[in-house]
């Protein structure tokens, strides 16, 4: 793999894991290095006059497993299908219903879902408030309940934790001081252990919490595991991107010298009104009255939303399959999508995707497996998968 110039030192920075010691900086390049984004396209499902298996209601979320299987999540058909790594179909399972293996119709079934290497898989269920565990096979394992006060919590996407039998996951609630301090003082990144009847929640990571309750532009809080079982995250404006043992004590961070951008007037009326638009466009694909409600409770939300006083450079992070990392900038406006750039743990910059060259991949696989969350000119939902260069995996 390519490496380009950097600069390391040590620095002892700002707390955002417990305890903090001295830690390796890496200042990565200014200049962006542009890749090709030409991935060879290996296959794509989803398709509204397609086989039965493959018209998917709405697609939430996509894994592989070790052996290139590709698991598509139909959230609103309350299902998991399995499709191989030349596109064929392979299984499916789960349903709607209150019965073991099945998911919750009270909860829009899965907020949380992820496969293991080994092919098992882990669903959340706020329905049932229990993790559901699955077989290689698709059969129904057992439930592992959630502690209580765990619930409003888990609500982003669960990642393996790299030792094959427990999730991470990072959180949209803060965590509140001694009692008394009504100010929050972080926001926890979660390693759910799952080998009991309960899980055993650990805070693995407390990370930076911005002061008040912005929505507007609050950075990001996204993490992922890497093969050694260590972590990855980015809580800050900054771009700042932490890697950590498998312990959650910071080891090292990577850094770009893109700065920040002050929140003006002319940016909070523009991401209002991206807002209002989303919200529109997900409330026509949904149709009927619940639908209408929920828009009309998200328009007030979205007109009255606080905002952060900087735009964050980095609105995503991704981590690849072999141990990349991968990091999506804001672009122009800064409303936006920007470029993409593939870093590695120890610090090496592999260089980067212009901002119209490709989007995030939705999941990693082996082989230089990657798959996107799409929907065709129908509106229809689909997942394409595609293989990455050896250089970029």
């Amino acid at each position: 793999m390519p490496v380009f110039g950097v600069t390391v030192f040590a620095l002892a920075v700002s707390a955002t894991t417990v305890p903090l010691a001295a830690q390796e900086v890496v200042e990565l390049p200014a200049e962006d290095r542009l890749l090709d984004a030409d991935f060879e396209e290996v296959y794509r499902v989803g398709s509204i006059d397609g086989d039965e298996w493959e018209v998917f209601s709405r697609v939430t979320g996509v894994r592989f497993d070790e052996s290139g299987n590709l698991y598509v999540m139909d959230d609103q058909g309350g299902r998991i299908v399995v499709v191989s790594p030349e596109g064929e179909f392979v299984r499916e399972f789960g349903r709607i219903g209150d019965g073991p293996g099945e998911f919750s119709a009270s909860s829009n079934t899965a907020v949380g879902f992820t496969v293991l290497r080994n092919g098992r898989t882990v669903v959340f269920d706020p329905g049932h408030r229990a993790f559901q565990l699955f077989g290689p096979n698709g059969e129904f394992e057992r439930s592992v309940r959630v502690p209580s006060g765990s619930m409003f919590l888990v609500i982003r996407p669960l990642a393996p934790a790299g030792d094959g039998q427990n999730v991470i996951t990072t959180t949209v609630g803060s965590v509140g001081g001694p009692a008394g301090d009504a100010e929050p003082m972080f926001r926890p990144i979660y390693r759910f252990l799952l080998t009991g009847d309960e899980a055993v929640r650990d805070t693995v990571i407390q990370a930076w919490r911005p002061s008040g309750d912005p929505e507007g532009f609050r950075p990001v809080l996204a993490a992922g595991a890497l093969p050694d079982g260590s972590l990855v995250y980015t809580d800050s404006s900054a771009y700042a991107i932490k890697v950590t043992t498998r312990d959650g004590l910071l080891s090292r961070v990577l850094t770009r010298p893109f700065r920040p951008g002050p929140v003006t007037d002319r940016i909070r009326e523009d991401e209002i009104e991206r807002q209002l638009e989303e919200n529109e466009e997900r409330a026509s694909r949904s149709g009927g009255e619940l639908a209408a409600a929920r828009a009309e409770l998200a328009r007030l939300r979205i007109r009255s939303m606080e905002f952060h006083h900087e735009v964050p450079v980095v609105r995503d992070l991704r981590t690849g399959w072999d141990g990349t990392i991968w990091v999506g900038r804001r672009g122009e406006p800064r409303t936006g999508r920007g470029p993409i750039d593939v870093l590695t743990p120890d610090g090496r910059y592999l260089g980067t995707f212009a901002t119209s060259a490709t989007a995030m991949p939705s999941a990693f696989g082996p082989d230089g497996l990657v798959a996107f969350m799409e929907r065709d000119e129908l509106d229809v939902p689909r997942v394409v998968v595609r293989r990455l260069p050896p250089e970029v995996r």
